[in-house]
């Protein structure tokens, strides 16, 4: 098994409707393949998003993702075999930093806003706990400055 962690910039920003769309799909999707993970888009166009699961299908879907024409500039960020997920319960866990009422979606995730992090989490933090860590540190910092 495998997590893999990519950073991509959108051709264009998506509207919320987009959004909600795109994460029913991708959590059917990586359902039926036995991914998981969590993406995050910061509603500027940016999306940093880490897939988990065997190793050919989770290199077959990024693939599919580095051809998909919604994307530019993908580049992968890293890929490291796993004993154990790091968001085993998130088909896709998804947070929109642009403030999109998206709570009360399924496959939603409040992550970045949690001021106190699950246990599991904090014993066991990964490459992909780190690194949406320093996302979300630098993303509030980001916003705060206008």
């Amino acid at each position: 098994m495998i997590e893999l962690i990519y950073v991509s910039k959108a051709q264009s920003r998506f509207s919320e409707a987009e959004l909600k769309a795109m994460l029913v799909q991708f959590r059917k999707n990586n359902k039926s393949k036995g991914i998981t993970g969590l993406m995050l888009y910061d509603g500027y166009g940016t999306f940093i998003q880490v897939l988990e699961g065997d190793k050919q299908k989770v290199q077959s879907l990024y693939q599919l993702i580095s051809k998909d024409p919604r994307h530019t500039r993908v580049n992968l960020l890293g890929e490291s075999q796993i004993d154990k997920r790091s968001f085993p319960d998130w088909k896709m866990g998804f947070k929109n930093l642009a403030d999109f009422p998206m709570i009360n979606l399924d496959g939603y995730s409040d992550f970045l806003v949690q001021t106190d992090r699950s246990d599991y989490l904090e014993q066991k933090p990964s490459f992909a706990l780190e690194l949406m860590n320093y996302f979300r540190k630098n993303q509030a910092t980001d916003l705060d400055k206008g």
